[in-house]
């Protein structure tokens, strides 16, 4: 999905990891991040943000989680993660992470609330007046006060599957009144996802009925004479979304694509975020006309197109063939790509991917690179997944 404008906008970023798995440095089955690039955009994210008064925090799962690179992240100027589940939460906030927002996209289990108050989280997202009634009877025993947000839900919203849940806009007045029965909880904002998805001519990203039903709730909010200090509106958050999101009334993004220059758009247009982030595997064995890479690194909606293969930098750019998606049903021990007309393989080559992901439901290794740009690459962190 992604290869193209990464040969184009980050060759070195190819290049480099070529030799880097050749030599050993890394093994198949790695994501490869180029720090010096995902930094930059960071720095670019937080510019856009400044000048329209927008918060950000930002999302680690798709990056694999990595507390090494979640403090990058917060040096480059996004302070504050949000975590979408409890185990998240903790492995930032165990490594000194400050979190910004949870809860959503995962509710945490009953008995995990007060640990979560133990990091001291900007706000925590709740589904319902039973979580929020939870969350409450936490906060009163520890004597403290925590703020969240109500993730609405309208009956003509887009919620991808396995992501159900949230306050019906038609019930959010009555819910919103038993909750502020309860104490330690304040209400200060609203959230849902997506808010955002990309057009049919792959030229823009346009708001989605979610963007109406979040605005909606605001306004319910405000009418009940609630002071509304966030209006979290995640999905494709990058330098080119945040004045329009901004413009409509929202306050809070989450970039987590957008770090790596990888939301639905970057795939169609040269948006200021540079692409960051490849898949990098190994040829196996040929079984009839296919070559079989090893994978465990595959992502349902990745919308694999191709890969670069070879053992050389120097001509890995020009070296493309045909990849196909593994079925879902399947555990991606290997992934398939074409028989070169035009160029040999041999087994050991250098498989490169470049398409859209979230590590942390993957079996893959990620390996954190600096200097690609300056031509004096060196791996800082290899995280194993084993």
């Amino acid at each position: 999905m992604f290869l193209d404008v990464t040969r184009h906008r980050n060759p070195q970023l190819i290049r480099r990891a070529v030799t880097f798995h050749q030599s050993g440095i890394i093994p198949p089955n790695t994501y490869v991040i180029d720090v010096d690039v995902l930094k930059e955009n960071t720095k670019k994210l937080v510019k856009t943000a400044n000048e329209n008064d927008f918060t950000l925090y930002f999302m680690s799962k798709q990056l694999g989680r990595i507390p090494a690179l979640a403090k990058m992240i917060a040096d480059a100027g996004i302070d504050k993660a949000v975590a979408v589940d409890f185990d998240e939460g903790k492995v930032l906030a165990d490594h000194g992470i400050s979190i910004g927002n949870i809860g959503h996209l995962v509710q945490p289990g009953k008995n995990q609330w007060a640990e979560l108050l133990d990091w001291n989280p900007e706000v925590v997202t709740v589904f319902s007046y039973e979580r929020a009634a939870q969350l409450s009877k936490a906060a009163t025993d520890k004597g403290i006060q925590q703020d969240i947000l109500l993730k609405v839900v309208g009956p003509n919203d887009n919620i991808y599957p396995g992501q159900e849940g949230g306050i019906p806009i038609e019930s959010l007045s009555n819910t919103v009144d038993k909750i502020r029965q309860l104490k330690g909880v304040p209400i200060v904002g609203v959230t849902t996802f997506p808010n955002l998805q990309i057009n049919a001519e792959k030229t823009g990203m346009i708001p989605t009925n979610n963007l109406k039903t979040l605005l909606q709730a605001r306004d319910i909010l405000i009418d009940k004479g609630i002071t509304v200090k966030q209006v979290n509106g995640p999905s494709g958050t990058s330098c080119q979304t945040i004045p329009f999101l901004a413009a409509h009334g929202v306050t809070h993004g989450e970039p987590g694509h957008g770090l790596t220059g990888t939301t639905p758009i970057h795939a169609y247009k040269e948006l200021p975020e540079r692409p960051a982030i490849i898949y990098v595997s190994e040829v196996s064995h040929r079984y009839k006309e296919y070559y079989q890479v090893i994978a465990g690194g595959y992502y349902g909606r990745s919308n694999i197109r191709g890969c670069l293969v070879g053992h050389d930098e120097g001509t890995i750019l020009d070296q493309y063939v045909h990849a196909y998606s593994n079925s879902p049903e399947s555990i991606d021990y290997y992934g398939m790509i074409d028989a070169p007309k035009d160029f040999s393989i041999e087994i050991g080559d250098t498989a490169i991917f470049s398409f859209r992901t979230q590590i942390f439901v993957t079996r893959a290794h990620v390996a954190l690179v600096e200097g690609m740009q300056s031509g004096n690459p060196r791996l800082i962190h290899l995280e194993r997944k084993w």
